[in-house]
């Protein structure tokens, strides 16, 4: 691989982090048709996605860049769309945060949360070469990782990325541009230390414009159900910008400036966070699941990894919804 300061040019054995299976492996194991086509397809959009994460996006964390940057992105993507003019995309911009009661039905809920829990392998993607094999409550690993495949041909991962108003608003937000590029579905275990993602930090390699929808899958009803918590208005911070996780007595001052709150939520509450604010995961006390999506103009540099769907395997119900909505599905049905 030739390195290019931050740039990189990457191959067909690479892998954007742990967890997620090159494209070799991917046809070594029967989830990509390998044909010379499909290989120079997936250099293409590898190398751009992967630069324009790498090179481009997080050169630099300043917000007044990424502000600059996603302007022009919106501008080039979509010169006459006008996004973010409604009260909730407003407020979105405004405080990093939209919450919406009752999104989703309960047992559509219940459905992905069977799915996750279901015996099956699991990985890490803070820790390579980890992988549990079986139902999750044979391991006391912290944190377990469905397998992104797995999660994106599940009919009801499916059934929760087409419901219209989720799709909505991400278009008022980001602009008609806007696309599912990423999705992960994970199990929190109950431990006595803050894991990885449970320490204050910033999502820093993400795309220019992007929103995190997050769909809790059982409950949050208090702080022993390990709820977000996150510092709004920080997206636009100037200072603690670094790649880096962050104390509590780092961020004290800030936090009574700001203010920081945990997010609670009933089964079928769904939010949506700008996650280049400030936040961390908090441990539960008891197993609990959730499903966070990441929709964004540009791709991540995980989207080349997706196995697009032909749209007669979608289950025939969600088929018109997903038809209507060919733009937001376009990295996952083709």
């Amino acid at each position: 691989m030739t390195r290019l300061g931050k740039a990189m040019l990457v191959g067909l054995d690479h892998t954007p982090e742990a967890g997620i299976k090159p494209y070799t492996a991917q046809v070594a194991e029967g989830f990509r048709r390998d044909t010379r086509l499909e290989r120079l397809r997936h250099m293409a959009f590898y190398n751009y996605a992967y630069n324009y994460i790498f090179w481009l996006r997080s050169r630099s964390n300043d917000p007044a860049r990424l502000r600059k940057l996603g302007r022009i992105e919106r501008m080039l993507r979509a010169p006459l769309a006008r996004s973010g003019r409604t009260p909730r995309a407003a407020e979105f911009h405004e405080i990093d945060f939209h919450f919406a009661e009752k999104m989703l039905d309960p047992a559509l809920v219940d459905r992905m949360a069977a799915s996750m829990f279901a015996p099956q392998t699991f990985t890490d993607p803070y820790l390579p070469g980890f992988e549990h094999r079986g139902a999750p409550e044979a391991t006391d690993h912290p944190f377990l990782y469905m397998d992104a495949q797995r999660l994106f041909e599940d009919p009801a991962f499916l059934e929760i990325c087409s419901t219209p108003d989720l799709i909505a608003f991400c278009r008022e937000t980001l602009g008609p541009c806007a696309a599912l590029s990423w999705a992960w579905a994970w199990i929190s275990q109950p431990i006595d230390f803050a894991y990885q993602n449970q320490k204050w930090h910033r999502d820093v390699v993400e795309p220019l414009n992007f929103i995190r929808v997050f769909v809790p899958l059982s409950p949050v009803e208090t702080r022993a159900d390990g709820p977000l918590e996150m510092i709004p208005k920080t997206s636009g911070f100037r200072d603690f910008c670094e790649a880096r996780r962050f104390r509590d007595e780092e961020l004290e001052s800030i936090q009574q400036t700001m203010g920081a709150g945990v997010v609670l939520a009933d089964k079928g509450d769904v939010y949506f966070v700008n996650t280049f604010a400030l936040h961390r995961g908090t441990p539960p006390v008891n197993r609990r699941g959730m499903l966070s999506l990441l929709v964004s103009i540009g791709p991540s540099h995980r989207t080349p990894f997706i196995r697009r769907l032909k749209l007669r395997e979608i289950p025939a119900h969600l088929q018109p919804l997903i038809a209507k909505n060919r733009s937001f599905f376009r990295h996952l049905v083709r």
